[in-house]
């Protein structure tokens, strides 16, 4: 009896112990604050897009639900991040006052920069290449296919928003040091031709370089140029186009443009017209037609001048 009744207390104790330890649990020990940034949730370190949806911004009742949080400090600098599922803000702070603010219909992160391994958060780091210590804030739409934007912000001795970069539907854009010259150029795309000619699955987007000019960023026209193509090459890749599905019916393939495209953005526009008569059955019809088509579509591009200027 003196072993059953030991047996009895010590599982009565353990019971009471359980109970306790989830009564403890249950209570919250750091009740959401009257300030936003103070609900801190999970963090969600850099991470764009954090969420996928919409991007209709919260109407309902109540406050929208948060889907992530960040925070950075550099020196007398601290930035915030919030995210919900239909919008997101963030904030610059300087020694505790606020210098930059913005609250939309997007989601925000931010930026970085790989170095090998590793990668480099685009705060404090001299992006521009003119001395002084910068941030970029990377933004999404939320949308589907876009759309991208890369807020650039001075953040040294003094304050200032340098650029905000469009990248439209450029979901790699990004910021890498291309020429071993002090700071980044900006890597992106251009989608004028992006409903040329197979639609948005299958559309010609030539790589565009960005440098720094001492104001902003720009066409960097020196490292867009590239060496004629061998000619051998230009004629095998013709081949291999005529060669491809949809002349028969009149329709040439997405290829011819995509190839032209981007012998255009590196300067070799001779070479792309030369890729077109070889490429060009000469029982097909439509040739000239295609080549209005792309040229009307090229002088819709941001950059049609700085094109024009690189084929010269």
């Amino acid at each position: 009896m003196y072993d059953a009744g030991m047996r009895t207390g010590v599982i009565s104790i353990l019971g009471f112990v359980f109970v306790f330890l989830l009564i403890m649990t249950g209570r919250s020990e750091h009740p959401l604050g009257d300030n936003l940034f103070d609900q801190r949730g999970p963090l969600v370190r850099s991470g764009i897009p954090l969420v996928s949806g919409g991007a209709a911004p919260h109407t309902g009742g109540g406050s929208p639900a948060v889907v992530g949080q960040d925070e950075e400090r550099y020196q007398d600098y601290l930035v915030r991040i919030t995210n919900y599922e239909n919008e997101g803000s963030f904030e610059i702070l300087k020694n505790g006052r606020q210098v930059y603010s913005l609250h939309k219909a997007s989601n925000f992160g931010f930026a970085k920069v790989r170095e090998g391994k590793n990668y480099l958060l685009l705060m404090g780091t001299d992006v521009t290449g003119n001395g002084q210590p910068e941030l970029v804030i990377s933004e999404w739409s939320l949308g589907a296919h876009c759309c991208y934007t890369f807020h650039l912000f001075e953040i040294g001795d003094r304050f200032r928003h340098i650029q905000s970069i469009d990248a439209g539907s450029s979901e790699s854009a990004r910021f890498l040091n291309l020429d071993g010259l002090p700071g980044l150029e900006f890597i992106t795309d251009d989608w004028t031709f992006a409903y040329e000619p197979g639609g948005f699955a299958d559309p010609p987007v030539p790589r565009v370089i960005l440098k720094f000019d001492g104001t902003s960023y720009v066409f960097a026209r020196e490292l867009m140029k590239q060496d004629p193509p061998d000619e051998g090459l230009v004629h095998a890749i013709a081949k291999n186009i005529q060669t491809m599905d949809g002349w028969p019916m009149g329709s040439p393939p997405a290829e011819i443009m995509q190839e032209m495209v981007d012998l255009i953005y590196s300067g070799n526009m001779a070479h792309a017209l030369s890729l077109l008569d070889q490429a060009w059955p000469a029982d097909v019809s439509g040739k000239d037609d295609f080549l209005l088509d792309l040229t009307t579509t090229l002088k819709k591009s941001p950059f049609y001048r700085e094109i024009l200027s690189l084929n010269q």
